[in-house]
């Protein structure tokens, strides 16, 4: 880890480098809320920062930066993006069939919204799941071969297996006259 807070921070599974401003960081980190940033400018006194473009975060000292970058581990995962981690938390629920996961594969809202109003935007944020649904489908339909039925050899083996079974009939010996 020490490698990392010496190339830059680390959020989100990226290494940003130190000499950026604060303005342009914080959209960067996806996840990281409005109060969480003022929480962050607050207790690092960064409003020189923040509000001057010229001003590059490579000011701080190596305390504070390192301080910084704990704060970012512990608020996001640090091998993987959020986006990523989102996305494999929906596929998880999907495969293990739960109403959640169900609900977001048919793009409906799973936590108990209007669909006649606001479906759009649960349909637009379960796409990634929906194309995770599409791909492995596909990939199943691939190795899939349609097994062709040969009607004329099926219609024989049928009759001839129906003539085997029927029980034979005896023909009555007739005595003769002559």
């Amino acid at each position: 880890m020490q490698i990392y807070w010496t190339k830059g921070f680390l959020y989100g599974g990226k290494v940003l480098p130190f000499n950026i401003n604060l303005g342009w960081l914080t959209p960067q980190i996806k996840g990281l809320g409005f109060y969480s940033k003022l929480r962050i400018i607050r207790r690092f006194e960064l409003t020189s920062t923040f509000y001057d473009p010229k001003n590059t975060l490579a000011v701080l000292d190596k305390e504070s930066r390192k301080s910084l970058n704990r704060i970012f581990s512990q608020m996001a995962s640090v091998n993987y993006q959020i986006n990523e981690v989102t996305r494999v938390n929906i596929i998880r629920l999907f495969l293990i069939k739960s109403f959640r996961g169900k609900a977001q594969a048919f793009g409906k809202p799973s936590r108990g919204q209007r669909t006649w109003s606001n479906a759009w935007t649960s349909y637009l944020y379960n796409k990634e799941l929906r194309v995770f649904i599409a791909v492995v489908q596909r990939q199943i339909n691939q190795n899939k071969k349609e097994e062709k039925i040969n009607y004329k050899l099926l219609k024989k083996k049928t009759l001839h297996n129906n003539n085997d079974l029927k029980p034979k009939k005896e023909k009555k010996k007739r005595s003769s006259w002559f």
